[in-house]
Formats: structure tokens, C-alpha cells, sequence
């Protein structure tokens, strides 16, 4: 089996946390974690830093074979979810948009031809959604997910893109909720039901024992939410 070195950023994430339990399922998988706060063998990184410095935390990784992205900014639990529209708008800005746009640039020559980067964007970011928090995260998932389809387009014969939309997902968010109001998100939902970290992790594994393909530039929808939560 090929070897497959995988840099994965928010490794520390209830994604990343889900994607790594996955790998320890591939002898030929190796996760190199991004994290702002690493752990173990982590590597330290915020996608916030400078471009520069973002280039500096990697300089020493080597060869990868493979980027999922999976950090995101989380503007709707405290303190975020009181801050002015515009403040939390920068933040999901600088994590969610540029934070991707500088680790894609910066991972770019380390990356085999045709190797796959995922990238997370969200199913209701091209739909519409009212509210406040509908607005903020359809305007950076949609910035983002317009981004990543054109990276792609503009690097088709380096990598593979893929943005994977999952609907409301059961982190570490979800479980900081009353049970009242996780029933009342759940009971707005196509399913009627939350979706599990470990599904969303289970499409990108997927995504990544694709071989190189022409397909590039997709959106990947794992939709089961469809409103913003009140």
C-alpha cells in the first residue's frame, strides 16, 4: 500500500479528532495534526498568523500527500455569540477564509501531483438562510467554498479539490447545548436528527482513498440540517 502522509489542520477539533480515529484503520495513513494549542507530536499553527509564518511552521514537515482542511471559527458560543455582527464577521474571515487561502498556498509545493485537498464548507452557504448567524456563515462558506472551486480550476494538474458541505454536526458545540435546544435544531432538520462527527470524518476518508482524479472543484454535500439554529 502506498504510504500517505496527511496534513490535517483543527486536528484537535471533534472532526479532527473523528478523521484521526479513522486513520488508526490505515497502516499506510500518517496524520500530521495542526493545532493552535498542540499536543504530542502536533504541530503548533494558527491559521491566523501571517502567510510568512505560516510558511515558517512548515518549513520542516516534508513531502505531504494529502491537506484537510477543518478548522473553522465558532461565532455561536459565548462570548462570540453576543460580539457585534462585523467583529464576528472578521473572525470567520481571518479563520474560515484567509486562514484556508494561506495554508492552501502555502502547502501547494509541498504537494504530489493530483494529491487531494478537502477543504469544509456548508450546505446552506449558496441557500439562503435567515438570522444573523445564517448571514455570517453563508457569506465566509460561501467566499470560501467560490475560493476553493477556482483554486482548483487554476491548479489542475497539481491537486485535487473537494469542499465537503455537512449540515448541523454534533461537536463539542452541540454538546454544550440544553437538551431542549438540541431537540429543537434536530426537529428543524430534513432527518430529524443531528449528524455525527464520525460521518462527516467517514466522507473524507472516503475523499481521500480516491485516486487523482479529473473530478476536482466538487462540492460534497453531507446535508442533513437545514436552518440556522434559534
Amino acid at each position: 500500500m502506498t504510504h500517505l502522509r496527511i496534513l490535517v489542520s483543527g486536528i484537535s477539533g471533534g472532526l479532527g479528532q473523528a478523521l484521526a480515529a479513522r486513520a488508526t484503520t490505515h497502516p499506510n495513513w500518517e496524520l500530521v495534526g495542526l493545532a493552535r494549542r498542540p499536543q504530542g507530536f502536533e504541530i503548533e499553527m494558527d491559521v491566523t498568523w501571517s502567510e510568512r509564518r505560516i510558511l515558517q511552521a512548515l518549513s520542516g514537515i516534508g513531502p505531504i500527500d494529502a491537506l484537510v482542511c477543518l478548522h473553522g471559527a465558532d461565532i455561536v458560543s459565548a462570548p462570540m455569540r453576543q460580539a457585534p455582527f462585523l467583529e464576528r464577521l472578521q473572525v470567520l474571515y481571518e479563520v474560515d477564509v484567509a486562514g484556508t487561502v494561506k495554508l492552501l498556498r502555502a502547502t501547494l509545493p509541498l504537494m504530489k501531483p493530483g494529491a487531494p485537498i478537502v477543504v469544509m464548507g456548508w450546505d446552506q452557504a449558496t441557500l439562503g438562510v435567515s438570522g444573523e448567524a445564517g448571514e455570517l456563515y453563508a457569506l465566509a462558506k460561501g467566499a470560501l467554498t467560490s475560493y476553493a472551486k477556482s483554486f482548483a480550476a487554476g491548479h489542475l494538474n497539481q491537486v485535487t479539490v473537494y469542499i465537503v458541505a455537512p449540515g448541523w454536526v454534533m461537536t463539542r458545540w452541540g454538546q454544550s447545548l440544553s437538551p431542549q435546544r438540541r431537540a429543537r435544531i434536530a426537529s428543524r432538520t430534513r432527518s430529524g436528527h443531528w449528524q455525527t462527527a464520525d460521518e462527516v470524518a467517514q466522507v473524507v476518508e472516503t475523499l481521500l482513498s480516491l485516486p487523482p482524479t479529473v473530478v476536482t472543484g466538487q462540492v460534497i454535500y453531507v446535508n442533513r440540517g437545514d436552518v440556522m439554529p434559534s
